[in-house]
């Protein structure tokens, strides 16, 4: 049989009463069970998170990060859900229920608050403060971590209906409103007001946690960047006194300015100096010359000490008029001062180079010659010489002097360069490191104000108290209930099915035998009366009967009958109920039959056609070699009128066999029965048959097959169908175009 569609319906259908019997059975049970079922009320709170759309401070960055969107909302979610959380809302429920002094409707039902009173210990009682919330919840808070054996503790972690972690979670639901930046929170109980207020203590606790988390993240960089810029600050003060500390010691205002106006007048007194100095040579090479072409008595004169003193005085006083005028590093006052200073003495000067040309007028006034006129000019250009000449001497002197101050200031200021260069990149560094701090603390107090701002969830619709229960489901536990049973069943029913070791149909017989199945016979019930039985079991005798039929035309001596042994390994396989009626149907054909048997049944056969020997069975089937043995009586003259023998031997396993006689044997049939298994001593002996004889591999008659087996046979079943019924047939083998005839 086919395991289609029909076939699980008529699988199905066999096992109707049970598949009616246990879903009622069960229907009813959950319905007894429910009859006490209590109401469930059903609260709901909506809150906006402005997670994905809310404000944001952070102007440059508005893109939206769908991922960090939806990792921020599962966040949100499992922070509603945590352990803590939910530990911290039982509590908080259960102090706001001990701090009553008789039940609120508004906040407990009466029921609910006697039950509780009755529930809770003295002890905890006694740690209610009474019109102190905030009190009473740090004492129990205070009980519960005390130990792991307080009634709070085991309250708060175990199965209280109204407290635990378990219970609660278990009635939280969360949903967040399609893509925006809603999302519901909802809460189911059997008193409504404990809805509500369990609902209203969640959403403020995970509202304060959310806060204080998101918070305290962004305190803990602000306070970091925060020390990093004091400390920061410090470095770039200590820096900068370091530097002024620098110039104050070395008397430096600006030293890039400094440097570059030294470095000017250094240029511009070189300048001078050697002008100075091309004067000075000059004057000093005019004066020798002049010089020479006085005569020596003349020269005697002018090297008077006279003279001499006077050019000594001139000499100083240049020295110290350019000294006066060359000064490097002088202030206004000090320059007023030295310009009066100054203007004294150049009127000594101009005194001193009177008298000076005086001391050589009156020489040469009174040494009057024919030469007089040119040595007169030659004196005049001398004097004129002498007072340059020891102007540029004094001059040079100071240039000298003020020289060496220049070199000296050089040296000053050459390492100081170096140092302040060295100051300054310690300060640069320092500033550089101030800025970026100062920024990133900056860009923290922005974020800081930005999660503050993302962190501040509103509560846009506050728990409701609800009046109406929810729907019961009593009704659809009770369908589920009986639609649980009718799967069971029918389950159970297909897998013991498949399951089944019985050999049951044509081709697990020949699966499991390896033989091949020659005939099938139907089991006969009672109960199917609206099934042909007659009809059915004349089909299955007119199989094996034709089976037997063709095989006397394939024999090769017409002269002799055909000789049929049918055996099983077992007793009880019907092989003569088989026989009986193979018999009368052979015999209904005119065909003569001995039937050779140990089973004394009387087969209810008479005429000429049927003729029957009954032997005993012993051991001496062992020496049986031809049928003629089993006429003990001689009966039978000649067994060559008979066109076939059908000798029947009991079962193998328990019976001897003539081994020899089944050697010779035209044809062999394996009765068995089809609602059996075929056991390792089945096989064993079917072996031990097949080794002992060396006759044609035995074919099997399948017996007691399930009508529906039939169908291999003899197609649809002779049965009386409605309308309808024929109908639901077709449908479950998809025939839905199958017509009876051609037309």
């Amino acid at each position: 049989m086919k395991f289609n569609l029909l076939f699980f319906v008529r699988l199905l259908l066999r096992h109707v009463g049970l598949l009616i019997a246990m879903p009622l059975i069960l229907a009813s049970l959950v319905f007894y069970m429910t009859r006490d079922e209590p109401k469930i009320f059903n609260s709901k709170a909506r809150v906006y998170t402005g997670i994905a759309t809310g404000s944001n401070i952070e102007l440059e960055n508005t893109k939206i990060d769908f991922r960090a969107t939806n990792t921020a909302y599962d966040n949100l979610l499992n922070l509603i859900k945590a352990r803590t959380t939910i530990e911290i809302v039982g509590l908080k429920l259960f102090t706001q229920h001990m701090v009553l002094d008789s039940a609120d409707v508004k906040i407990i039902s009466t029921e609910k608050f006697n039950e509780l009173m009755k529930d809770v210990p003295e002890e905890v009682k006694q740690l209610v403060v009474k019109g102190d919330p905030v009190k009473t919840y740090e004492n129990f808070l205070q009980l519960k971590e005390s130990n792991h054996t307080n009634y709070i503790y085991q309250m708060i972690n175990l199965d209280h209906p109204d407290y635990s972690i378990e219970k609660i979670l278990g009635r939280v639901g969360l949903r967040r409103i399609s893509n925006s930046d809603f999302v519901d929170i909802e809460f189911e109980s059997e008193d409504p007001a404990i809805c509500q207020n369990t609902l209203l203590i969640l959403c403020e606790t995970f509202v304060q946690l959310n806060a204080d988390i998101k918070v305290n993240q962004s305190d803990a960089v602000v306070k970091y960047f925060q020390g990093q810029l004091n400390n920061s600050t410090d470095h770039l003060r200590d820096a900068e006194e370091e530097l002024l500390d620098f110039n104050r010691t070395h008397n430096i205002i600006n030293y890039y300015e400094q440097t570059k106006h030294i470095a000017a007048e250094k240029e511009e007194f070189e300048i001078k100096y050697f002008e100075v100095l091309r004067k000075f040579h000059a004057s000093r090479a005019v004066l020798s010359h002049l010089e020479s072409k006085l005569e020596t008595h003349e020269r005697k004169r002018i090297s008077s000490q006279g003279i001499m003193e006077v050019r000594k005085e001139l000499s100083t006083l240049n020295y110290e008029v350019s000294m006066l005028t060359l000064g490097l590093e002088k202030d206004s006052i000090q320059r007023q001062k030295d310009a009066k200073v100054v203007a004294n003495k150049m009127d000594r000067i101009q005194k001193l180079e009177s008298a000076l040309s005086a001391h050589v007028d009156t020489l040469y006034a009174t040494d009057f010659s024919t030469n007089s006129v040119a040595s007169t000019s030659v004196l005049s250009d001398w004097l004129k010489n002498t007072i340059e000449y020891e102007g540029y001497n004094a001059q040079l002197k100071v240039m000298e002097k003020k020289r060496e101050e220049f070199d000296d200031l050089y040296q000053k200021f050459s390492p100081l360069g170096a140092t302040m260069k060295r100051l300054e990149r310690k300060i640069d560094i320092a500033e550089r490191e101030y800025l970026s701090l100062l920024h990133s603390l900056g860009l923290a107090k922005l974020r800081q104000q930005n999660v503050e701002l993302k962190s501040n969830i509103k509560l846009t619709e506050v728990p409701f108290f609800p009046i109406n229960p929810k729907p019961s489901k009593r009704m659809l536990l009770v369908i589920v209930a009986g639609l649980v049973g009718f799967v069971l069943v029918a389950a159970t029913i297909l897998v013991l099915e498949f399951l089944d070791g019985n050999i049951n149909t044509a081709n697990r017989a020949e699966d499991k035998i390896e033989l091949k199945v020659s005939s099938i016979f139907p089991v006969i019930s009672s109960k199917g009366k609206k099934i042909d039985y007659a009809y059915l079991q004349n089909k299955a005798v007119n199989a094996i009967s034709r089976n037997v039929i063709l095989n006397q035309f394939k024999k090769e001596k017409e002269d002799v009958p055909v000789v049929n042994m049918l055996f099983s390994t077992q007793e009880n396989e019907g092989k003569t109920f088989i026989c009986k009626h193979l018999i009368a149907k052979l015999c209904e054909l005119d065909y003569n039959v001995l039937h050779i048997t140990y089973d004394d049944e009387d087969l209810e056969l008479q005429g000429d056609f049927y003729h029957k020997i009954l032997y005993q069975v012993s051991d001496q089937l062992y020496k049986i070699s031809t049928i003629q043995e089993f006429d003990v009586e001689g009966n039978i003259p000649d067994f060559n009128v008979f066109d076939f023998v059908i000798l029947e031997i009991p079962s193998i396993i328990k019976n001897p066999f003539p081994v020899k006689l089944a050697s010779t044997m035209d044809y062999t049939f394996l009765v068995t029965r089809a609602n059996r298994a075929w056991s390792e001593a089945d096989k064993n002996a079917l072996e031990l048959f097949n080794e002992a004889t060396t006759g044609p591999e035995p074919t099997i008659i399948l017996n007691g097959v399930k009508v529906l087996e039939m169908e291999t046979v003899v197609g649809d079943l002779p049965k009386k169908r409605s309308l309808i019924r024929s109908w639901v047939k077709k449908i479950v083998q998809f025939r839905f175009f199958t017509k009876q005839t051609v037309a």
